[in-house]
């Protein structure tokens, strides 16, 4: 005789027939994917603005280290007025050179130029010597780092 609530093979009845079993598996594999393409996303996303980060930090490296190589070409033009520019040298992490031209009596360009983990910044500024003392008249960085070889510029 049977009891209330077995089936007739010995096994309590859950309610559930196999298709409602096969239809919960399924739903808990797609939810278990839904959370790995999620899981995916996130990942690639945070890789993202990783990498984004680091290519920030390195252009203000880069920056900074086109700044040193124009004062440190400034700096050696106010005590020598033929200074011919700074040959490449290790600086910061990176190298600098620089190299200066004179335009007029009083008047020089200053190529500045600093590498840093393969990217090169290349900046001109436009000088002028006043009453002994230098002002930068005109500053700007050169649009394309492949620039500067181009037009030879090469470290003294």
């Amino acid at each position: 005789m049977r009891r209330s609530g077995e089936s007739g093979f010995g096994r309590p009845e859950s309610g559930f027939g196999r298709s409602d079993a096969g239809f919960a598996l399924a739903s808990a594999l797609f939810a278990v994917f839904l959370l790995a393409v999620a899981a995916a996303l996130l990942s690639a996303a945070l890789e993202l603005r990783v990498r984004v980060a680091r290519d920030e930090a390195r252009g203000v490296v880069r920056t900074a280290l086109t700044d040193a190589a124009l004062a440190e070409a400034l700096a050696h033009l106010a005590a020598d007025p033929a200074f011919p520019g700074a040959p490449e040298h290790p600086f910061g992490g990176g190298t600098i050179a620089s190299r200066v031209e004179r335009q007029a009596a009083d008047r020089y360009q200053v190529l500045a130029r600093a590498d840093y983990r393969g990217r090169a910044r290349t900046a001109a500024a436009d000088v002028e010597r006043v009453d002994g003392d230098l002002q930068v008249t005109a500053w700007r960085r050169l649009p394309q780092p492949g620039a500067e070889r181009a037009e030879g510029f090469s470290p003294q």
